[in-house]
Formats: structure tokens, sequence, C-alpha cells
């Protein structure tokens, strides 16, 4: 499925702005450096201005009070040279510095106008434990205009940023299971199912796991929550008009893949009555809804010696 997201033409190669945001950390896990997680964003192109630009530091934000635990510290690998590797081609510069906790590169650029290929974002670089390292947002611009415009924007770009974090992609090998079942694939981790029930009132669907979006082909299947049981919910792969809340059981998703979460980012939510649990192919509701773009998979994984191997989920 083409995913739909806009935002506008980019200069040339630049690499116009460089910002950290941490959070501290009052308690530690295992296997982590006793440090803030740090999110750096590296703009590439012409970075964002006024609104548009406030609109993607609140996304930032959200994720900055979401994530309260430091990461593994990682080397990127001298045979990872430029973006390129990544799929994103024109852009060969690349920061070596070590990567604290996540690296986005945000690049906001003219792709096919509106309402068309909204871009595209996802991991490109995961630990050895198969956390994100680096990863990027490519949007087009006159999507981003008109989803401002909306009042949508931050709500898009967080959506885009979980996607990055691993929510759709990284979770595959360990919590999905889109084989055994491909027309009604479920969600296994503990975390997120054990909120879907106790928060957000999903007692029925979320009785044994939690339901994942399983039609409409490639694209949002496999990768959201599905559509016709969570409806509102961000994570689903369209994006309505109205109140699209974060839920906890979206943020306990990170939780499950490794990451110290806090919850103050969270937003009310309570699963539809009566929850819609039949597989159903799921279509947008309406035409002003968004179509979100297909996340994408990360191409590198670093071993356990810190060198680059190419990724193969098992999907």
């Amino acid at each position: 499925m083409t995913h739909h997201f806009a935002l506008r033409r980019l200069a040339p190669l630049a690499l116009v702005a460089s910002v950290l945001l941490s959070c501290s950390s009052s308690k530690t896990p295992a296997g982590v450096d006793d440090s803030e997680f740090t999110l750096e964003v590296v703009w590439l192109g012409t970075q964002p201005t006024g609104p548009t630009l406030a609109s993607f530091d609140a996304a930032l934000s959200t994720v900055r009070s979401t994530i309260v635990g430091a990461l593994t510290s990682v080397a990127i690998p001298a045979t990872f040279t430029n973006l390129s590797q990544c799929g994103l081609s024109g852009h060969p510069d690349i920061s070596r510095t070590n990567i604290r906790g996540l690296r986005v590169y945000l690049l906001v650029q003219a792709i096919d106008g509106p309402a068309g290929t909204l871009g595209q974002a996802g991991p490109c670089l995961i630990r050895a434990n198969d956390i994100p390292a680096l990863g990027f947002m490519r949007l087009d611009e006159a999507d981003v205009a008109n989803l401002q415009a909306s009042g949508r924007l931050p709500r898009v770009v967080l959506h885009e940023l979980m996607h990055v974090l691993g929510f759709g992609t990284v979770w595959y090998d360990n919590l999905v299971d889109t084989v055994t079942t491909p027309t009604d694939v479920r969600y296994t981790g503990v975390s997120a199912r054990t909120a879907c029930v106790t928060d957000h009132a999903g007692a029925t669907p979320c009785a044994t796991n939690v339901p994942v979006h399983s039609a409409d082909g490639a694209g949002s299947r496999f990768s959201h929550w599905r559509e016709n049981v969570f409806q509102s919910e961000l994570m689903t792969p369209f994006l309505g008009s109205g109140a699209t809340p974060f839920s906890k059981m979206s943020i306990q998703v990170l939780a499950d893949l490794g990451y110290q979460v806090g919850f103050t980012s969270a937003d009310p939510y309570t699963v539809p009555t009566p929850p819609v649990v039949a597989m159903l192919r799921d279509g947008p509701a309406s035409s002003s809804d968004i179509v979100l773009p297909e996340p994408v998979q990360p191409r590198w994984k670093l071993d356990g010696a810190g060198r680059l191997t190419p990724y193969r989920p098992r999907r």
C-alpha cells in the first residue's frame, strides 16, 4: 500500500541542525549506561521554521518524556559510510560520533504533491539487542503544509517517530507472529497486552494478545494496531480528524522492546465497545482520513562485536 504524507523540497545536501534532547532516569536497568537517554535530531536540507518546526518539536518532546532510561552507546562501524545505505541518496555526510541513544535524520522535501506519497520513516541501523540506534523520517512538504494547517502534524510526526523507535519495525521476531495466521496477526508482548486490558478496558480483544492490522495488503499490514478494533488510537494505520490518543498500550510496546518508559505523555483511551474482533478488510473511515506511511524496516544490525551485518527479519 502506498501511504500518504507530505512535505516539500529540501535544499541540496545540507546539515542544518543537530539537537540533543535528553531526559533523566532515576533508575537504570541492567545493560545500559548510567546516563540520560539521548535523542539526537539531525536536519537534512532546509529545516522548517515557525509553527511547523514547533509541531516537530512537540512530537520530539513527547518521545523525550516517554523514554526515561539510557541506552548502550554504540560506535558507527567503518563500513557504514553514508545515508544511501539507509535508502537516502544524495546525503553522504554523517556524523561519526558514537550514538548514545537514538539519532534521527529528518528530511522535508517535495515528493509528489498533496495527497500523494506521504513519506517514509523507520530505523536503519539497530543494536545487537534490536533497539534502534539510527533512523530517519522523510516527509513530503505539500502534505506537511496541509497537516500543519489542519492541526494534525504533531500527531503524524509522533506516529512516525514511534516507527523509528521500533513500533511495527523491529517487533516481528519476538513479539508478533506474522506466519501462523497471516490474516489475523497478533502482538504477544506482555506489557502492551496488559495495558490494553487494565488501562483501556480491552479485556475482550486483548484477552490473550493484541490484534494487529492484518488487511490492506503490504503497507499498513503487520505494523499497526488493528484499525477496526482500536479505531482512533494513534498507532492505527489511518488518522482521522478527531482526537488520536497516544495510549499506554502503545508506550508499553517500547517497554516490551527493551526501553525504560514513563507515562506522563500517555492520553486517556478506552477501547471502543462493542469491539470488532473479527478480521475485516479495513480502510479509511472517510475521505478526510490520512493513510499513514508504511514504516521502513531496518537494513543493518550491529553484531555482538559491533560489526555491521544485514538485518534479516523473519517476516
